[in-house]
Formats: C-alpha cells, structure tokens, sequence
C-alpha cells in the first residue's frame, strides 16, 4: 500500500510539472509569435533560460533538493533566437555558463560590458562557429561544488559534510557518456583516482582565478585610477568601485591594501 500511494503521489507531482513545461512552452510561442506578427523579430534577442534545472522523479526525488548532486541540476536550457542574424538549429556542444549571459548581451548590444562580469563571450557559438569558452563549468552550493569538464562530472564535498558515514571525505564522479542518468559513483575507485585528482585541481584553479573580493572596500586612487575615466566606475568612501558595488580586479592585481591585509 506505501508503494502505491508513493507512485501516485509522483505522478501526481509529474502530472503538475509536465502541466506547467507546457504552459511555458505555449506562452513562448505567443510571445514569438507576436514579435513576428508585429515585424520584432529581427530587432529582438530572444533568451529561454532556467536558473537551475528540478529533478522529475530522477533518483526518487522531485523538485531540486538535495543541492546540486546530478546533472538534473546543473544542466539547465540555454536558447537563443535572433533570425538573420544567429544560426538557426545549431546545437553547440562547449560548455557555457549561465554568467555568460550578460557578457554575450553587451557584446551584441555593442555597448561596453560590465567590468566586474565574470562572464565570457559566446556569440561566436550563436553564429555557428565553434570554440572553447571555459575549460570547466562549475556549480556552487553551501556545502559542495560540480565540476563538468568533458564527459566527467565530480562533485566535491568538505569532510566536515559526512562526518560519521565517510570520515575520510566523500564526492562523487560521473562518466555522463557511459552512464548519463548518474547511476554508478566512480568515486572510489582506483581505476579513477587520477580523473578525480584531475578534477581537483581544476576545481583548485578555478576558485583561485575567479574568486575576487565582493566588497566594497577599494584600493587607494592614483592619478591612473580616476573615476571619472571610467563610466562604470564610482568614488565611495574615498575609494574606487564599481556601480554594482564590486572592485575591478585591475585596482586589485599589484596594489597593496591596508585593509584587505
């Protein structure tokens, strides 16, 4: 009886999910077929976009909890139209980011990006063309970080996250080609402990080349950091900043800070 009462709870929650994807899906079109109807299309730069993906009875779980554990997460849609101007049906297979977004938009929009973005230019994949835009694609969370490089997905945790069950640390690694749906850990084994190391460092590297402080505690102007050079930049608190309250890393690289030491 609990078994049955659990399946028909799911497909309940999946009848409701699958309502909702249609009733997206159908107000997108309205929405696209009004900037054609109207001669908008051309003009417009259409985006569909998740901020992050839901689980739909993968592992037994719905929603998006626990984290960010599977690539039912991570992996989310990235769709963009602009006719006559992106190429239409092509699928690219390089790994972006949703960060990406506002770099890619100022770069069409030919106006200048936003200093502190730490997004990367893919318009070059929209026109059709191919070409590496970040080596990893990583997902934070409180307690644990993916990384997607290849066909390899790891999951990083600290010891402190399973204590008693793993005292020696515990994650997770996936081969996506061979086994996409993330059924078998290969975590453990030794055959991949060179992949799991790999990643590690990856991780490592990623942290320590975009990780900037969020602050808004600048450095000391100079004559070469004056504001008013530069449109995105503001004086606050007798320091240089940005509109969005973050430090350009340039005012970072080679100065010395009396408080950031």
């Amino acid at each position: 009886m609990w078994g049955r009462r659990q399946g028909s709870a799911r497909l309940r929650k999946l009848q409701g999910y699958l309502g909702a994807v249609s009733q997206v899906d159908h107000a997108v079109g309205q929405m696209v077929d009004f900037l054609d109807a109207n001669g908008l299309a051309e003009n417009t730069i259409v985006i569909y976009v998740s901020d992050h993906g839901d689980y739909a009875c993968e592992h037994d779980i719905m929603e998006k909890a626990p984290g960010i554990c599977s690539d039912a997460i991570t992996r989310v849609p990235f769709i963009w139209r602009w006719p006559g101007q992106f190429a239409a049906g092509h699928t690219a297979a390089e790994i972006v980011e949703s960060v990406d977004l506002s770099h890619t938009l100022c770069r069409l929009a030919q106006v200048p990006v936003m200093e502190t973005s730490d997004g990367q230019d893919i318009s070059h994949l929209l026109h059709g063309e191919t070409g590496e835009v970040h080596k990893v694609g990583v997902t934070e969370f409180a307690f644990s970080k993916s990384v997607r490089k290849g066909k390899w997905r790891y999951v990083h945790y600290p010891p402190d996250m399973f204590p008693e069950e793993h005292p020696q640390g515990f994650g997770e690694l996936y081969d996506l080609e061979a086994d996409p749906w993330e059924m078998s850990n290969l975590y453990g084994k030794k055959e991949h402990a060179d992949t799991v190391h790999e990643l590690q460092l990856e991780l490592v590297n990623w942290l320590i080349t975009t990780t900037r402080p969020r602050t808004t505690h600048g450095a000391d102007a100079t004559a070469a950091d004056n504001a008013e050079t530069h449109s995105q930049r503001r004086w606050r608190n007798h320091s240089i900043i940005n509109a969005d309250n973050k430090i350009h890393p340039d005012l970072i690289r080679g100065v010395t800070w009396k408080n950031y030491i």
